[in-house]
């Protein structure tokens, strides 16, 4: 019995120092002779990566001019504390990805800046092979360029990705966590700002800001060729969640600020999509094949050019798949088809099966509501939906698979479709494009209102968050009416979120009204006050010693407090 109590000694201690957990530093400074320590770092980046070991920190402080290859699993790279870390690929052509990782398991790469990758194939992060529990999060990419020229030429061999996860193994790629980022200012060719693409099997894609690129801002793709195994070359079993996306614009196509092209089970929920080609895109590109299984519920798609959702197959059986099982469900749609072509509010193709329902529909000036075309549309169930447009409902159109109709009341007798429509405004608190507010207030007549047998699940939230479905009933579009949040309307509380929190260098601040934000220590001293308009601030917290803080917003009506931490 003693015997085998030492070998079990001698077996934890061994376990334990195999999981022993170092932190080490790099700095421009620094000197790769040195051991690493807080006042000893390392000098690149790439060094620190290859003698470090399983589970171990690396910290950098300021700005490496490197292109990096993750050597090891097991390994969390991050700014150094209080510190800011940039890796900027200037004139580095060594490879294509400013951060690669091939085949590892358990990487984090968080709050660091990537920039200035500018060849063809350029990426800010490639995450490629088999791969599982990546993150990365909390990171500024930017200036991802497919060529240096400006004015450049556009084909299928011009591409540069900001984050790109290839699940190019018959291996699946599973857990990857794409989180709190912010991407902007990339020049894209044919390719997209962040993508999951072929065999990778569990994703999230949550809460990014990604604006003023040239193509598509999140892109979920399938039937590719990534994966040879082609029953397994498509992303699946995913989410994308409280992203905001804007200004993702291609000059030669038609770009989404969320695009699924081949993916299957995937939720879409809680995102805002404004100024883009399509707030979000279901398609199916390859033909022969098909995206399946996609729900989209509790976004806000709103001034989008050609349409706030394109769904389908554009030209199935011949030039596309087709798009099958999809659920269209408690979106609040505003405005969208700005270039006023008559695609409407959502641009349907070929479909096979689909629910549209306790979603608001309120039309730009041209009041065009759908318009369809393709060759299949099988199992379409459309109803318990609200419309609404400025000149009255009885001047909406709709161009239905051949069919055009006059007025929410001629498509309704004209087809079998929304016996349960209601046709009214819906009261948001602002209905506008410039300072839009898309909360509806207590006397709308969607509150309430939505299909009686819709059962949310547990994990499904409006897009503040909120219980999706009360009074045992959903309401219609994106915002769950609750008069008893901060006393209701704009005592609805102002703030959406604040992230990171703890932060180290700068917060986003996601808010409802445009609104004058102050920055208070605990004590009541004021430390900085900004301007802040709708949906979106960033605030950099650089100069604040580490500690707890509270952020007042005052929109002019009300005042909410909340805290945050500087690390």
């Amino acid at each position: 019995m003693k015997q085998i109590l030492v070998i079990l000694l001698f077996l934890t201690g061994s376990m334990s120092s195999s999981f022993s957990q170092n932190n080490y530093f790099v700095s421009p400074s620094g000197n790769n002779a040195d051991n690493g320590d807080t006042t000893h770092p390392w000098q690149t980046i790439q060094y620190a990566v290859d003698h470090s070991n399983d589970y171990d920190t690396i910290n950098i402080d300021g700005t490496f001019n490197e292109k990096i290859t993750i050597s090891h699993s097991n390994l969390f790279l991050r700014n150094a504390p209080s510190k800011s870390a940039t890796i900027d690929a200037s004139s580095i052509a060594s490879q294509n990805a400013v951060i690669a990782i091939t085949d590892k398991s358990n990487i984090t790469i968080d709050n660091i800046e990537i920039c200035n990758n500018i060849q063809n194939d350029a990426q800010g992060i490639l995450v490629d092979g088999s791969c599982s529990d990546i993150t990365i999060s909390h990171c500024k990419i930017h200036d991802i360029h497919f060529s240096d020229d400006e004015n450049a030429s556009v084909s299928d061999t011009t591409n540069a990705q900001g984050i790109i996860v290839y699940g190019s193994s018959s291996v699946s790629s599973k857990n990857i966590i794409i989180s709190y980022n912010e991407l902007y200012d990339c020049r894209l060719g044919y390719s997209e700002g962040i993508a999951i693409n072929g065999n990778v099997d569990s994703f999230e894609v949550a809460h990014n800001i990604v604006h003023d690129i040239t193509n598509i801002g999140i892109d979920v793709i399938g039937h590719e060729g990534t994966c040879s195994d082609a029953e397994k070359d498509r992303a699946r079993n995913g989410r994308i969640c409280h992203n905001i996306l804007y200004h993702c614009l291609s000059p030669y196509a038609t770009s989404g600020g969320i695009y699924v092209d081949g993916g299957k089970n995937t939720i879409i929920e809680n995102n805002i999509s404004h100024d883009n080609g399509y707030g979000i895109e279901i398609g199916c590109e390859n033909v022969g094949t098909t995206t399946d299984s996609i729900i989209v519920r509790n976004n806000i798609l709103y001034h989008n050019e050609i349409a706030g959702l394109a769904l389908g197959g554009y030209d199935y059986p011949d030039n596309s798949g087709i798009v099958k099982t999809t659920t269209v469900s408690g979106n609040t749609f505003f405005s969208n088809n700005y270039r006023y072509d008559g695609s409407g509010e959502i641009y349907f193709t070929s479909i096979d099966t689909a629910t549209v329902e306790n979603n608001i529909f309120y039309t730009s000036k041209q009041d065009a509501v759908f318009f369809a075309e393709g060759n299949k549309h099988e199992a379409l169930t459309l109803d318990y939906n609200l419309y609404y447009c400025a000149d009255g409902v009885g001047s909406l159109y709709f161009d239905f698979y051949g069919t055009d109709y006059d007025g929410l009341a001629d498509f309704q007798a004209g087809t079998s479709y929304e016996a349960h429509a209601i046709g009214d405004d819906p009261h948001f608190v602002t209905a506008d494009t410039v300072n839009p507010d898309f909360h509806i207030c207590s006397d709308s007549p969607a509150i309430d209102a939505g299909n009686p047998t819709y059962s949310a699940t547990s994990e499904e939230t409006d897009i503040d968050g909120e219980v999706r479905v009360k009074n045992n009933r959903i309401d219609i579009g994106s915002d769950e009416y609750d008069s008893t949040t901060l006393l209701k309307l704009l005592a609805r509380n102002p703030v959406v979120s604040i992230f990171p929190n703890p932060a180290s260098e700068k917060i986003t601040v996601k808010i409802n009204t445009t609104s004058t934000l102050t920055i208070f220590s605990l004590n009541g001293k004021k430390m900085a006050q900004y301007n802040a308009n709708a949906y979106c601030c960033q605030i950099n917290i650089n100069f604040l010693p580490a500690g707890i803080y509270l952020l007042k917003i005052d929109n002019g009506t009300s005042v909410y407090t909340k805290r945050f931490v500087k690390r």
